[in-house]
């Protein structure tokens, strides 16, 4: 983990009507089915809550933060992860030791 001090002031603009995408991850991987779902008018802390609540104690879930630029302008559609990440897709070496199991 890196922190850096900045000026709160630097940013251009701010998004007040974000939409996150939670994925419920079913099975005992590597391979898992999984369920989407696209959520808004919420913030952050609702979403992790409905996503603990929704997934119970057998699942695995994420949330990512729905972006339908690239950060140069470009329209493309993306996600940046908050917690957790794709679960289907092979761990990188970023991921080792981090607890991914939520």
């Amino acid at each position: 983990m890196r922190i850096t001090p900045v000026d709160e002031r630097d940013s251009g603009w701010e998004d007040e009507g974000a939409v996150f995408r939670v994925y419920l991850f079913n099975g005992p991987g590597p391979s898992y089915s999984s369920e989407t779902f696209d959520i808004s008018d919420a913030d952050v802390d609702e979403v992790i809550a409905w996503a603990r609540t929704e997934a119970g104690p057998d699942r695995r879930w994420s949330i990512a933060l729905v972006r339908d630029s690239l950060p140069d302008g470009t329209p493309e559609r993306g996600l940046v992860w908050l917690i957790g990440r794709d679960f289907n897709d092979a761990p990188d070496d970023e991921d080792q030791g981090r607890r991914l199991h939520f």
